[in-house]
């Protein structure tokens, strides 16, 4: 029955029997038959067929009203089911790399929870090798190239490490004027890396293109750059970074950068996600990712 209510409406939507049968890719004869099979079960005349037109009679016009109202209801609650599938609805585990974060993506996590009302964070800031599956993280930007085979790896940010002081440093211990004061005359700190070992040699590139190959005999080791700036502010020490990190120290003078010629490596930064999960939730906020590195590139131009 409700398919032939179907044809009656078609029927009445197109104005002609050979319309509706041209709407519906079915033949006019199926239309008439069908709608005949309509009004003898329903037992009412529902089209008051002429010669060349038809007219729609008063139960007709009551069924196709009625079934209009029902069908305009149906096609809004499809919609809304449509809106609410794509609403960001969700909870997402993610880890970030301490010091790249707190400049570049921190700043505007709030911003974005009040853009996505329905999406849940939850952030660990750490510098670990970790295992997605193994410790339940939706996302994670790390500063290594990651064993696991099952994950989406994806480069998105990059900085050239340097060496920073104080002024006060510089008053009390002078500035170094060659890579071998380093470890003559100075306290340095150096990096421990994601699997918690220190380099004890650093490739160094000068601005002309040369390559040395420096023995890091620093007593410090650190993993995170947020500390060594605190430790470069003490003016006892001098402390590793980059120049975005470090962006208002030297803009103010509180530091400045050691051996400028020199860089001291190159640290990249991975985003990786685990195959197949594709959750509206989790698209959305690696398009906030982006737009956050975006926005720290551009500062750099």
């Amino acid at each position: 029955m409700f398919n032939d209510i179907s044809i009656f409406m078609a029927i009445v939507d197109a104005g002609s029997f050979m319309q509706a049968a041209k709407n519906l890719q079915i033949s006019q004869a199926t239309v008439s038959r069908r709608l005949q099979s309509l009004e003898k079960e329903l037992r009412i005349t529902l089209i008051i067929r002429s010669t060349r037109n038809f007219e729609i009679s008063t139960a007709g016009q009551r069924l196709y009203q009625s079934v209009k109202d029902q069908q305009l209801s149906l096609h809004k609650v499809i919609d809304n089911l449509r809106d609410e599938q794509q609403q960001i609805v969700g909870r997402i585990r993610i880890s970030l790399p301490t010091v790249m974060a707190y400049t570049i993506i921190s700043p505007y996590l709030a911003e974005f929870m009040h853009e996505n009302p329905d999406i849940k964070l939850e952030v660990c800031y750490q510098n670990i090798e970790l295992d997605l599956i193994r410790d339940n993280f939706d996302l994670a930007i790390i500063n290594y190239r990651p064993k696991q085979q099952t994950v989406l790896i994806r480069k998105i940010y990059s900085v050239v490490t340097g060496l920073y002081c104080s002024p006060v440093y510089i008053q009390h211990f002078g500035m170094p004027m060659y890579l071998e004061d380093l470890n003559k005359d100075h306290l340095c700190v150096g990096n421990i890396n994601s699997d918690l070992t220190t380099d004890r040699e650093v490739y160094t590139l000068h601005k002309s293109g040369t390559v040395l190959l420096f023995p890091n005999n620093g007593r410090i080791f650190t993993n995170n750059t947020l500390h060594n700036r605190q430790i470069a502010l003490s003016g006892q020490a001098i402390a590793g970074g980059w120049d975005d990190f470090f962006a208002a120290e030297l803009k103010s003078g509180q530091l400045c950068r050691v051996l400028p010629d020199y860089s001291f490596g190159e640290i990249t930064f991975y985003l990786i996600r685990l195959k197949n999960h594709e959750k509206s939730a989790i698209t959305t906020f690696i398009k906030f990712l982006d737009d956050c590195i975006a926005r720290a590139k551009s500062q750099l131009i």
